[in-house]
């Protein structure tokens, strides 16, 4: 059961309406549209493409930050809110920030200008994506870049690695 500030729909995307009849309303898309909306999407040149995508305004998100609030941070939206037939398809799915989500809010049609002013203000060097990626998934894999981040037990000594892949060097703290 779900809690009243939960922010999942009940009911499997139904909204009661007048007189006890329901009509269909999908707020979220099923596991295989988001998929297919996260194919959609354009792929961040340089980066792996099942990890980073631009959402519609251009804005780099991360495939693990799904339904945060950070600026790498996503939701799927709908492009024209509740398509005909109430059915969610991929045609009618696009990610964008979170934070471009929550002001785009129901509006059917926000041009692209106005999304970006609605995004964060951060831009990502490829250093600090490795970074982000190492710290999330414990391994860079770019082209012209692929390690992975050492253990505790391989930075002692107590553990000879069995991946193959090159330990990924920490940046240093005096270089920028």
């Amino acid at each position: 059961m779900e809690s009243p500030s939960s922010p999942r729909p009940e009911n499997n995307g139904q909204v009661s309406g007048g007189g006890g009849s329901s009509k269909v309303r999908p707020r979220s898309f099923d596991e295989k549209t988001r998929l297919a909306c996260w194919r959609k999407a354009a792929v961040v040149a340089g980066r792996h493409p099942e990890r980073w995508r631009q959402d519609a305004a251009g804005n780099v998100v991360c495939r693990r930050f799904w339904s945060c609030h950070g600026c790498l941070c996503y939701e799927y939206d709908h492009i024209v809110p509740f398509s005909k037939g109430g059915e969610s398809t991929v045609d009618n799915c696009q990610i964008l920030q979170t934070r471009v989500n929550r002001s785009k809010s129901d509006k059917a049609w926000v041009d692209d200008a106005e999304m970006r002013g609605f995004s964060c203000d951060i831009k990502f060097t490829d250093k600090e994506l490795d970074i982000i990626e190492m710290a999330i998934y414990g391994d860079v894999i770019r082209p012209g870049k692929q390690c992975h981040c050492r253990t505790v037990a391989e930075m002692l000594g107590k553990v000879k690695t069995k991946n193959r892949m090159a330990a990924c060097e920490l940046p240093d703290k005096n270089t920028s």
